[in-house]
């Protein structure tokens, strides 16, 4: 069995590990050891058990790259997730600027109506013109239509379903929801 050194030899072991690992230099170990034991261990001795056994340098270098690795790690999970809720919002913004659109052309549609119908049932009216009944029945009809697929009507009250085309935006806003709570 090889012979122990000094230092590993020491009653005091425990103490001078701790203090070398805490980076006390050698010297600085060596004059507590002689100042409170009045145990006699060179610094060169300590500098050397130091260099070859705790290796502080290579400890302190392992912990910087694992913190490293956890930060980088980390950004990338804020990076992913800002993403996704980006992305969410990107769809958000379409659904909500489709639906705006869509609106829009029913509300312009909408408002000309009573013009178009009016003048088909003028035209209707008139033996010279091309426009017949069926026709203006037709533009009854696919009023009546924009209106159903638009709104809801109740005996006499008359509805605006907000869920009618907003469904897609719910799905987008509670999925970005779903996204953000789960990380």
């Amino acid at each position: 069995m090889a012979r122990k050194n000094k230092v590993e030899s020491s009653p005091h072991y425990n103490e001078i590990i701790k203090r070398l690992s805490c980076g006390e230099s050698g010297r600085s170990v060596s004059r507590w050891l002689e100042n409170t034991y009045n145990e006699k261990i060179s610094f060169a001795a300590l500098n050397r058990y130091k260099s070859k056994n705790i290796k502080i340098e290579d400890r302190v270098e392992a912990e910087l790259n694992k913190r490293q690795e956890l930060k980088n790690k980390t950004e990338n999970a804020v990076q992913s997730q800002a993403d996704k809720i980006e992305a969410a919002e990107d769809t958000m913004s379409i659904v909500a600027q489709t639906i705006a659109d869509n609106m829009e052309g029913v509300a312009k549609v909408a408002s000309e109506l009573p013009t178009i119908f009016g003048r088909a049932k003028q035209d209707a009216r008139d033996p010279n013109s091309k426009t017949e009944w069926k026709d203006v029945a037709n533009i009854s009809i696919q009023a009546n239509k924009i209106y159903n697929d638009y709104f809801k009507h109740e005996e006499d009250n008359i509805e605006i379903n907000i869920n009618e085309g907003f469904g897609e935006l719910a799905d987008a806003i509670k999925k970005s929801r779903e996204i953000y709570k789960a990380h």
